[in-house]
C-alpha cells in the first residue's frame, strides 16, 4: 500500500484496536518505511510503535504529533511479517501493535517512564498509607509508579496524585533506553608500522620493560595460532601484564584497540556432532516423497505425518529441510518444549551446522536480540524453538515444521496475542508458498479431522523405524497397574509390580523413565483431626506441600509459607501430605534403591540456565538410572537404554471439568510410553490407576489412536464442541467478585444485542458468565463467558462480532480487564 509522505499510521504496543496517525517531518520523509520503528508522543509520554502500511483515516485532527525519531535503518518487520502480524491480530481479536510486540525481540523499547522524587516536608501528620508512600520515596529517588505499587500494593493512583499537587511528591518524565544493546569488545592489534616479523623483532630489542616485551611477544604468540586481533582479556591474561602496560604501548602508538561486536548466543562452541547415517524404511520414504513434490512444486501444503513414536519422524524432517535448502530457502523447527530444543538442535545440527540458530525465551535478553537481527539478516537459514520462533524474521520460507503437533504448549495464554503457533505456522506458509509439516503419533482432533477432509494432506507411519543394520524396533508392551487391587505400602507411591520392574531393569543396567505429573511433595495437606487444609490467601487453590525447603506453596501465584507445626484451627500435631508429587517419588526410589542414580526433572530442578540441557545430557551419558519428571520427560525424547516407563498416577488429568480431558489424557501417556524400547530392547509401560476400566486406557493398551479419535469425534460432533465449533472465552478479572460478576454479565448482554442485529447471529451459542473454574488466581475473581460457533457457511464469522463488543463496551474501571481467548486450549 503506497503511503502518504508526510503522514502515517503506527502501531502501539497497547491493547488498543486502533492504529494511530502522525505526521512525518520533512527530515525523516526518506527513512520512515513500513515495518519501521519510531518514537513517538502518545499522551504525556514517549512510546516505540512500528509503521504498518495503512492508509490513514479520512478525517483527521487539524494538527497531528510528529514522529520524534526513527529507529531502524532497514525495517524491523518484513512485509510479510506485516501482514501475517495484522491476520494474527484480526483472527485473535487483539491489537496489531501488541502482535508486533510478540514479533520483535524484547528490550528494544524506548519508552518514557514517569519517576517520583521527593518534594516538600509535609507540614501536617498524613495518613498511614501516605507516610509509607514518602517513606519509600525518599529511600529510593527516582522509583517508577510501578514499582511503588509493587512494593506497597495496589497504592490508589489517586493518593499518587494528591501528593502531587500538594507539592509532597515530584513526577518527572524522562526516556528510558533499551534494555538491551549491541555488544562491543574491545580487541588489540599492532599498529600498521609494526605489522611485519621484522619490524616486531626490532620492537622486542628496543622495549626495555619486561612486561612490555611479554605482552608483544604473547600478541606474536597469539598471531602465530592464528589470532590476529585477540580480545583484550585474552592478550592481558596471556601475558600476565596489567591494563596498565597495555594502556602505555597504545599511548606510544605500538598497538591499537579496536571495538568489534560481540555475538551472544546459546550455542556452544564445540563444533556441531557428526551425522547419523539415515537408512528410511518404506513409510518414511513415501511420506519424504510425497512432502519432496511439495517443496519441489514450491506449492503451499499442509501435511499431518502421523507417525508413532520411534518411527522416525525427525529423519523425514530433516531430508525435506535439505531439500529446501538446496532451493536456497529458509526453514523454521518448531518443538512444543524447551526442554526438547537441546536434542533436536543437535541432531540438526549435524546436518546442518552453523546453519542452525535457537530461539526461546529462557535465552537472555542480548542472546535474543543477536540470535533475532542475525536471522534478519540471512547469517541463519533455519531456526529452532518453542511457540515464539513461528514468528523468526526469516525470508524465503520453503519449510515450516511443527513437532509433536497436538502439544497445549503451542497456545499463547498471557499476554495477548494469545495465539496457537501451530495455526499460524500454517498461514504463515500459505503467506510463502511453503510446506507446512505437522507432525505427532496423537494428533490434535482438529488437525485430524483437517486431514481426513482433504484440508491437509495425511501421512502415515505405523512402524518404528529400523536401528542400524537392525530389524524395526517393536512398540513397547503397556500393561497397567489396578491401584484398587494393589496394596501399597504407607506412603510409598509405588505399587509392588512397578519396584519389582524398576529393580529388574537397574539390574540389567538399562534406564527407566518415570512420570509423575505433578511436582512438590504432596499437593494437600490436611489436618486428619478436623479436615483443615491451607489455603492460597490470593488463589482459590490448596497450597503445595514441598518438603524442600519445608514450605507450602501455591504453583500460581508463587506465595509461599513455612509448614506448620500444629494445625492452626484445633492445635492438633495430625498435619499428614495427601497425594504424590515428584518429590515424593523421589524419597521413595532412594529408600527402595539407594545404590541408584536418579534426576529429577521438573519446573523446581529446571529453573537455571540450561539446566534442561544439563539434566538430559547427564542421562544421556549414562550418569543416572533413573529420569523422573512431569510431562516434560514425555515428550520427544530419545534413550535407546530406556526400557521401562512407570506412570505413578495415570488418572492425573482424567478427571478435569474439560472436554478435552480424554484427549489429552490419552496424549500425554502415548507420548511418554513411546519413550521406552526405542532400540534394540524391547520396552515396557506400567501405569498406575485407579480406573482401569477408562475408555482413555482401552485403546492406549492397543495404541489404537485412530479409535479413540474416532469416538471422541462422534462425541464431539454431537455435543457441538471443536473440532466442529469454534469457541472463545471471555475473561472478566479484578479484586471484587460482585463487580466482576456484573461486568461479565453487562459484557454477554452487549454482545447478545449485537448478535440479534447480525444475520445468522442466533446461531452463535453463548454461555455463562460462571466462575472460572479456579474462580481467584493472584487476588483476581475471573469470571467466563462462553461462545460457541457452529462451522457452517450461514453463521457468522465470531470475531467481527466480538471486536465490535469490545469497541463498544464501555471503558472497564480501574484494576478491572476484559479478556479474550480465541480458540481456547482449556477451559480452566
Amino acid at each position: 500500500m503506497t503511503m502518504s509522505p508526510d503522514m502515517v499510521q503506527v502501531a502501539l504496543p497497547l491493547p488498543l484496536m486502533q492504529c494511530f496517525t502522525y505526521r512525518v517531518p520533512p527530515a525523516w520523509q526518506d527513512a520512515v518505511q513500513p515495518g519501521c520503528r519510531v518514537l513517538v508522543p502518545f499522551g504525556r509520554r514517549h512510546l516505540t510503535g512500528v509503521v504498518v502500511p495503512e492508509a490513514p483515516p479520512a478525517s483527521l485532527p487539524d494538527s497531528l504529533k510528529p514522529i520524534l525519531d526513527v529507529l531502524d535503518d532497514e525495517p524491523a518487520l518484513t512485509e510479510e511479517l506485516l501482514q501475517l502480524t495484522r491476520w494474527m491480530a484480526d483472527y485473535y481479536v487483539c491489537s496489531w501493535g501488541e502482535v508486533i510486540r510478540a514479533a520483535l525481540p524484547p528490550g528494544l523499547e524506548i519508552e518514557s517512564r514517569r519517576r517520583l522524587y521527593p518534594g516538600q516536608p509535609p507540614a501536617e501528620p498524613l495518613s498511614e498509607r501516605a507516610a509509607a508512600v514518602l517513606r519509600l520515596v525518599a529511600a529510593h529517588p527516582g522509583i517508577t509508579i510501578r514499582r511503588l505499587r509493587q512494593e506497597l500494593g495496589s497504592t490508589p493512583y489517586g493518593l499518587l496524585h494528591r501528593l502531587v499537587r500538594a507539592g509532597l511528591l515530584r513526577l518527572e518524565e524522562a526516556l528510558e533506553a533499551p534494555r538491551v544493546q549491541i555488544k562491543k569488545e574491545r580487541h588489540v592489534r599492532f599498529a600498521p608500522a609494526y605489522r611485519t616479523p621484522a619490524a616486531q623483532e626490532q620492537l622486542l630489542h628496543r622495549l626495555r620493560g619486561a612486561r612490555q616485551r611479554a605482552l608483544v611477544a604473547a600478541l606474536q604468540a597469539l598471531q602465530l595460532e592464528g589470532v590476529t586481533e585477540p580480545p583484550r582479556a585474552t592478550l592481558l591474561a596471556r601475558a600476565g601484564a596489567p591494563p596498565a602496560t597495555l594502556r602505555r604501548l597504545v599511548e606510544q602508538g605500538i598497538l591499537e584497540l579496536v571495538d568489534k561486536e560481540v555475538i551472544r548466543s546459546p550455542l556452544e562452541a564445540e563444533p556441531p556432532p557428526a551425522p547419523s547415517p539415515i537408512t528410511f524404511h518404506p513409510e518414511q520414504q513415501a511420506a519424504l516423497d510425497r512432502i519432496a513434490e511439495a517443496i519441489d512444486a514450491r506449492r503451499f501444503e499442509t501435511f499431518l505425518l502421523h507417525g508413532v513414536t520411534g518411527s522416525g519422524k525427525t529423519e523425514v524432517y530433516i531430508a525435506a529441510l535439505k531439500r529446501v535448502r538446496r532451493q536456497g530457502r529458509t526453514g523454521i523447527i518448531l518443538v512444543p518444549e524447551i526442554a526438547l530444543t537441546p536434542q533436536t538442535v543437535q541432531r540438526f545440527r549435524a546436518h546442518f551446522g552453523d546453519e542452525v540458530a535457537v530461539l526461546h525465551s529462557r535465552m537472555s535478553e542480548g542472546e535474543r536480540y543477536d540470535t533475532w537481527r542475525q536471522l534478519r539478516t540471512g547469517r541463519y537459514p533455519i531456526v529452532i524453538g518453542p511457540r515464539s520462533a513461528v514468528l523468526a524474521p526469516l525470508e524465503n520460507l520453503g519449510l515450516i515444521v511443527v513437532d509433536e503437533e497436538h502439544e497445549r504448549s503451542y497456545k499463547q495464554f498471557d499476554p495477548a496475542p494469545r495465539y496457537h503457533a501451530r495455526d499460524v505456522a500454517v498461514y504463515r506458509a500459505y503467506l510463502n508458498n511453503a510446506v507446512c509439516v505437522l507432525g505427532s503419533a496423537t494428533p490434535s482432533l482438529e488437525s485430524y479431522l483437517n486431514a481426513r477432509r482433504g484440508k491437509y494432506t495425511l501421512l502415515e507411519m505405523q512402524r518404528r523405524a529400523p536401528t542400524v543394520g537392525r530389524t524395526p524396533a517393536r512398540l513397547p508392551q503397556v500393561r497397567l497397574i489396578d491401584l484398587r487391587h494393589t496394596r501399597l505400602a504407607n506412603g510409598n507411591p509405588l505399587a509392588p509390580p512397578l519396584v519389582r520392574a524398576i529393580a529388574h531393569r537397574l539390574e540389567r543396567g538399562e534406564q527407566v523413565i518415570l512420570l509423575q505429573n505433578r511436582r512438590g511433595f504432596a499437593p494437600v495437606l490436611e489436618c486428619t483431626a478436623c479436615g483443615w487444609s491451607p489455603h492460597c490467601p490470593h488463589c482459590s487453590v490448596t497450597l503445595t506441600y514441598h518438603k524442600v525447603p519445608h514450605q507450602l506453596r501455591c504453583h500460581y501465584c508463587g506465595y509461599a509459607t513455612r509448614h506448620p507445626n500444629t494445625c492452626p484451627q484445633c492445635s492438633a500435631a495430625t498435619l499428614e501430605p495427601l497425594g504424590t508429587g515428584t518429590q515424593r517419588v523421589e524419597e521413595a526410589l532412594q529408600t527402595l534403591f539407594p545404590e541408584a542414580r536418579v534426576l529429577r526433572m521438573d519446573l523446581d530442578t529446571t529453573r537455571g540456565r540450561r539446566a534442561h540441557h544439563h539434566l538430559l545430557s547427564r542421562f544421556a551419558r549414562g550418569e543416572a538410572d533413573i529420569l523422573l519428571g512431569t510431562q516434560m520427560v514425555a515428550k520427544g525424547l530419545d534413550f535407546p537404554r530406556v526400557t521401562l516407563v512407570g506412570v505413578v498416577n495415570a488418572d492425573t488429568g482424567l478427571l478435569l471439568p474439560d472436554f478435552r480431558a480424554d484427549e489429552h489424557t490419552f496424549q500425554l501417556l502415548m507420548q511418554v510410553a513411546g519413550r521406552a524400547g526405542r532400540a534394540d530392547r524391547p520396552g515396557e509401560v506400567l501405569l498406575q490407576t485407579r480406573n482401569p476400566d477408562h475408555r482413555v486406557f482401552r485403546y492406549l493398551l492397543r495404541h489404537d489412536y485412530v479409535a479413540l479419535a474416532l469416538e471422541l469425534l462422534a462425541e464431539r460432533q454431537q455435543l457441538g464442541y471443536p473440532p466442529y465449533t469454534r469457541l472463545a472465552v471471555v475473561e472478566c478479572s479484578g479484586p471484587e467478585e460482585t463487580r466482576v460478576q456484573e461486568l461479565a454479565r453487562s459484557w454477554a448482554e452487549r454482545f447478545h444485542h449485537l448478535q440479534q442485529q447480525t444475520p445468522g447471529g442466533h446461531l452463535i451459542e453463548v454461555l455463562g458468565p460462571t466462575p472460572a473454574l479456579h474462580e481467584r488466581l493472584k487476588g483476581r475473581y475471573r469470571y467466563h463467558v462462553l461462545l460457541k460457533a457452529p462451522r457452517r457457511s450461514d453463521a457468522p464469522a465470531l470475531q467481527p462480532l466480538l471486536r465490535r463488543t469490545l469497541e463498544s463496551f464501555p471503558s472497564l474501571p480501574r484494576s478491572y480487564r476484559l479478556t479474550l481467548d480465541i480458540d481456547p486450549a482449556g477451559l480452566s
